[in-house]
């Protein structure tokens, strides 16, 4: 590693002035000061406590110096599995994918495009509400998106599988749909592969009518009581499952703390951050691209399917023969996701058609560039939103700067390297977690998000248990 950016004569590092300085001095593009934020109550009449910005934010100053894009290209293309490279991490595999639900419920940026330069991410709408609300389950409320539920006595319940909601291709563990195979819920995204289609429907929506059934009371009353547990068990899982999975201790630790204390530590100053910076949603939170394995097993009569096999097609029923295990994705006996770290699965570096789709008249050098999953983090990151580099958030958050990947500097990309590969070789160095950047950039505006939201459990009777 290479030196840090230093002290000032009063001891305190000038990488960390720097931060709190972008963070909050007014300055016209890497400043959003809570004041001149826009704010809308968002959700439903029974969800009336959610007030989120809707719109993402910088952290940092927007870096108009950016590294080659046929540099990064190539970088991307380096970034492909091989065998040698297929070892387990300590995540389980299902932590990817819960990882995806998450950015689902927090983000959706339905207005910029790849390969364009982004306006003002201040004027970039956010679909979803940054707060960990599961408004990707439950809409906006049975009043105002009446199809996600029942009819009758079982208005409240969440439309799903078989019983009293007519069932999908004979599989009572699918997702409700409609005439065209569309699935009903609220974000569709979370029909988008096998895996967080099963999350989402087993893990929340089936479990949203458990919680409803077990509750008394008018049906009104249980509505709520069943949305606010199943919306604390959710934020829970974040905390004491989701996060130690992805981020190591030392850097998680003092941040647990600091939202236990109600005051999140620097080097960034949360307190004028924005609910949603763009260096989380396009660059850090989307690390768990590098968990994602080559293979998996399903369940016992699919014990090894590609990630894009034909039994995972997306956007189309589930059949009842490839419901997951769900023990071999969360829980002791799970296989495991990959180590985060630089290698990404073949079939991630050449995405199929059913995924991108079909694009006419590129050459075959642009039909692979745009088939490339890491291609598109880096290009979007540092090409569209004008990200800052990974050496110039680790030196403005006062930590010692990484020397540069072999493949980075073999490019001539030292000093340049994407936010997104940087934060990935963190982790490399420090046994497959996110580190000091990657670490506090997802950590903190995870909990941050929940500290600003004051009906999440930081803000409960049960917060010190939960959080303890």
């Amino acid at each position: 590693m290479s030196a840090s950016s230093g002290t000032t004569p009063h001891g305190m590092m000038k990488g960390t002035a720097m931060a709190m300085k972008v963070a909050c001095d007014g300055h016209r593009d890497g400043s959003q000061t809570m004041g001149h934020r826009p704010v809308a109550k968002l959700g439903s009449a029974e969800a009336p406590h959610v007030a989120a910005q809707r719109s993402f934010g910088r952290l940092f100053d927007h870096q108009a110096d950016q590294p080659d894009p046929d540099a990064i290209s190539e970088l991307a293309a380096r970034m492909v599995e091989g065998p040698d490279d297929a070892v387990d991490g300590p995540a389980d595999a299902g932590t990817a994918f819960f990882g995806q639900f998450i950015d689902h419920d927090l983000t959706l940026d339905a207005t910029t495009q790849l390969g364009e330069a982004a306006r003002r991410v201040e004027e970039i709408e956010n679909f979803r509400t940054p707060r960990f609300d599961l408004d990707s389950v439950y809409g906006s409320g049975p009043e105002v998106d009446p199809w996600l539920y029942g009819q009758q006595d079982e208005g409240r319940g969440l439309a799903f599988g078989r019983g009293w909601a007519a069932g999908t291709q004979g599989n009572p563990l699918d997702l409700q749909r409609n005439c065209n195979d569309r699935a009903l819920i609220g974000d569709p995204r979370n029909d988008e592969n096998l895996f967080i289609s099963q999350i989402h429907g087993r893990q929340f929506v089936a479990e949203h009518n458990r919680l409803l059934g077990e509750a008394s009371g008018t049906v009104e009353h249980r509505y709520e009581v069943a949305r606010e547990g199943l919306t604390h068990a959710y934020q829970r899982r974040i905390l004491h499952e989701f996060l130690p999975a992805v981020v190591d201790q030392s850097v998680l630790d003092p941040l647990v703390q600091g939202a236990m204390d109600g005051n999140l530590p620097g080097p960034i100053s949360w307190d004028c951050a924005p609910d949603m910076p763009v260096e989380f949603a396009a660059a850090a939170f989307r690390f768990g691209h590098s968990m994602i394995r080559q293979t998996y097993a399903l369940n016992d009569a699919h014990e090894e399917e590609d990630i894009f096999s034909p039994v995972n097609a997306g956007f189309s029923p589930v059949a009842r023969a490839h419901n997951l295990d769900m023990a071999r994705f969360f829980g002791p006996q799970a296989q495991r996701s990959r180590p985060i770290n630089t290698k990404i699965a073949a079939d991630l570096i050449s995405l199929p058609t059913n995924i991108v789709g079909r694009m006419p008249g590129l050459s075959e050098a642009e039909d692979a560039k745009a088939r490339n999953l890491a291609d598109r983090n880096m290009q979007r990151g540092q090409h569209t939103f004008h990200l800052p580099t990974g050496e110039t958030v680790a030196q403005a958050m006062g930590v010692d700067v990484l020397d540069p990947h072999p493949d980075v500097a073999d490019l001539g990309l030292t000093g340049m390297t994407p936010l997104w590969f940087y934060i990935l070789w963190e982790a490399e160095n420090t046994g497959g977690r996110l580190g000091a950047v990657g670490g506090m950039l997802v950590a903190g505006t995870i909990l941050n998000l929940m500290l600003r939201d004051k009906m999440s459990i930081l803000h409960t009777e049960e917060a010190a248990r939960a959080v303890a």
